[in-house]
Parts: C-alpha cells; sequence; structure tokens
C-alpha cells in the first residue's frame, strides 16, 4: 500500500513481527546530496575516513600485485569486492550514525558495529558467501564457454594487457561484464538497505531486511540505477588506479549510502535505538 503527499510518495511495509516500516521515494537529483553529505562526513570524520580507505587501498594493491601473471583470478577476486562491498562499508555506516546523532566519532566503536544485530549480519555474510561461491564456479564456466584455455599462450608476463590484447581474451571479458554486472546489480537489489537498517534496526530480520531492499529498489528503479552505475563507476576509478583512489572512494560512498539509506527508509520511531 502507498500513500502519496506533495512532496513525496511514501509505501508502507510490515515486517513478520508487525513492525510498520515507510519506505519514501527519492529522485536522482537526490544522488548528488546523498554525495555531498557524504564529502562533509569525510571532513568530519578524517581518521576514521582515511583508515578504511587505507584498508581497502591496501586490499586492492595486494590483491593486483598477487595475481599480477594470474589477469583472471585477478578479475574474479574484483567481482568478489563488489559483491562484499556493503558488508565492508559497516563501520563507515556505523561512523555516518555517529556523526548523525551529535557524535563524535569513534574508530574502534565502528569497527565493532556488527556486534549490534550480530547474528543477522553473520547470515547476511553467509549469504553474500553462497553468491560468491556460486559465482566463484561460473568463472571457469565462462572461460570454458570462449574456449579461453588459448589465454595459456598468453605471455603471463604481459598481465591483464596480455589478455585485452588478446581475440579470444577480449570475448572473454565480454562474456565475463556482462554476467558480473547480471550478478553485481543482484547483490545491489538485495543490500542496498540491508546493511543500514540493520544497524538502525535491532528488531528487524535479514531476510525481511532483504526482501524491503529489493522492494525499495523496484519502488526507485531508475533512482537505484543511477545510483548502482555512480559505485560502478567510482568503484572502477578506485580499482583501476592499483586501489589509490580507494582512500577517497570508499569513505565517500559509505557515508553516502549511510544517507541515501536516511532518504529512502522511515522506521517506526518506537524502536528502541541503541549507541554506537
Amino acid at each position: 500500500m502507498s500513500q502519496s503527499t506533495f512532496h513525496q510518495t511514501t509505501h508502507n511495509h510490515y515486517t513478520e513481527s508487525g513492525e510498520h516500516i515507510v519506505s519514501k521515494d527519492a529522485k536522482v537529483a537526490s544522488i548528488g546530496t546523498w554525495l555531498k553529505k557524504g564529502w562533509i562526513d569525510m571532513a568530519n570524520a578524517p581518521v576514521e575516513s582515511v583508515f578504511y580507505g587505507l584498508v581497502m587501498t591496501l586490499s586492492v594493491m595486494l590483491v593486483y600485485f598477487a595475481y599480477s601473471n594470474e589477469p583472471l583470478m585477478m578479475f574474479k577476486i574484483a567481482t568478489f569486492f563488489v559483491i562484499l562491498s556493503p558488508f565492508l562499508a559497516i563501520g563507515l555506516y556505523a561512523v555516518s550514525y555517529q556523526l548523525s546523532k551529535g557524535q563524535r566519532p569513534n574508530l574502534i566503536k565502528s569497527m565493532f558495529a556488527w556486534k549490534r544485530n550480530p547474528t543477522e549480519f553473520a547470515l547476511f555474510a553467509l549469504a553474500l558467501g553462497i553468491i560468491i561461491a556460486i559465482w566463484s564456479r561460473i568463472v571457469p564456466l565462462i572461460a570454458a564457454v570462449v574456449k579461453s584455455n588459448s589465454l595459456l599462450i598468453v605471455d603471463p608476463s604481459a598481465g591483464v594487457a596480455g589478455v585485452l590484447g588478446s581475440e579470444v581474451g577480449q570475448t572473454f571479458m565480454i562474456y565475463f561484464f556482462f554476467t558480473a554486472s547480471i550478478v553485481a546489480a543482484f547483490v545491489f537489489m538485495i543490500s542496498v538497505v540491508t546493511i543500514p537498517l540493520l544497524l538502525r534496526d535491532t528488531k528487524i530480520g535479514v531476510i525481511s531486511a532483504m526482501v524491503l531492499s529489493f522492494q525499495v529498489t523496484m519502488e526507485n528503479k531508475k533512482v537505484m540505477a543511477v545510483w548502482a552505475l555512480t559505485i560502478a563507476a567510482l568503484i572502477s576509478v578506485g580499482i583501476l588506479t592499483i586501489g589509490l583512489a580507494m582512500v577517497i572512494v570508499m569513505p565517500l560512498l559509505g557515508y553516502a549510502s549511510w544517507h541515501a539509506f536516511n532518504d529512502l527508509i522511515e522506521v517506526d520511531d518506537n524502536v528502541k535505538e541503541l549507541p554506537l
């Protein structure tokens, strides 16, 4: 059921426990506001922002140098980062939450924000783990379909360039990115609201949160599509710079995602909020 107001349309949702949650429609222009608020949070929490940004930068660099001669593995793990990014941003959501409450950012507390709802976070991590396991089986299948055994003759020292410079490699990349986009889109739809909602509302279960996330995405198809493409573009910049840009990209997207959630979801005021 939905109701229209002068400013925006709202939708009523009820969880299995009877909790009332209201979702609100957003505009494409809101994305700029989310990013602006994320930038402000970065300025107000510089230490925390640099910490989480550096963690992601070092992770990307480690993968790049560890698999520089195994480009297919590099592409596969890069997708893992995209799938896990909502879960990796928990600490950043917690920092934004602290700032929204007028609290001083606390890095240690943000690192353990998952303790606020440990069982549900663990279940969501399990869900993402299953998706990653399935994806790790799909990549070799794609390689087989495009007869990428031919890639074995590519000079390993050429790395990614060796793949992109071969006809078979280019065909593989087309299939890879097409399939990866479908997987990433699905993960986005079930997670865009889930993690921040589990932080905000300790009464909701992970299944209800994922269902609500999917429903909110469907209610805001155009906005969510543009937002997903924005996230993908910024993460791509971070990866293509061998992780250097992640120092800014990771905290910016984490904080902006929290503000997106607050624009899209309104939890019943009767829900007790615990400090982070």
